[in-house]
């Protein structure tokens, strides 16, 4: 890497910088009064991820798997994480890792007992965070492909 030189030159501006990915790439439309001003990207929303198991993994029925994964919120604290084993129809309360940060990812782990009968399970995480905001259910289409908060379900296969 030290004999990669890429940068040319830093410049300071007394505004804020308009270019193509500032303005029109990394942007999303807000929509105020039925009318929508393009925003840029500023923030991460809160947010959890699951990152263990992982999609389509196998599981033994009958057993204790430890579900992990991290949090994010921007400006704020993550205070709860909250998993459903079932697609949603039920949620408890993570074990938060770690001292809370602004501006971190806060790690997360709850203990589940898997089913004694094989199949497909469901598994989705939900944070929230330290100002009462809460990952939403759904994607704002209005937020296009770089705003990913919106729960995201993961599928593990229970086997005997």
């Amino acid at each position: 890497m030290a004999s990669v030189k890429w940068l040319q030159r830093i410049i300071v501006t007394d505004r804020p910088f308009t270019g193509y990915y500032q303005t029109i790439d990394y942007a999303y439309w807000e929509k105020r009064d039925d009318i929508a001003e393009l925003k840029p990207l500023t923030e991460v929303q809160v947010k959890a991820e699951i990152a263990r198991p992982a999609e389509d993994e196998i599981v033994p029925a009958k057993s204790s798997v430890c579900v992990r994964g991290g949090a994010w919120a921007c400006d704020a604290e993550i205070t709860k994480v909250e998993l459903s084993t079932d697609g949603g129809a039920t949620w408890s309360d993570t074990k938060l890792l770690g001292e809370s940060k602004l501006n971190a990812w806060r790690f997360w782990e709850f203990g589940w007992q898997t089913p004694s009968q094989p199949g497909k399970q469901t598994l989705i995480a939900r944070a929230t965070d330290s100002l009462g905001r809460t990952q939403p259910s759904h994607r704002d289409p209005d937020r296009g492909t770089y705003m990913i908060n919106h729960l995201l379900p993961i599928e593990v296969e229970v086997v005997l």
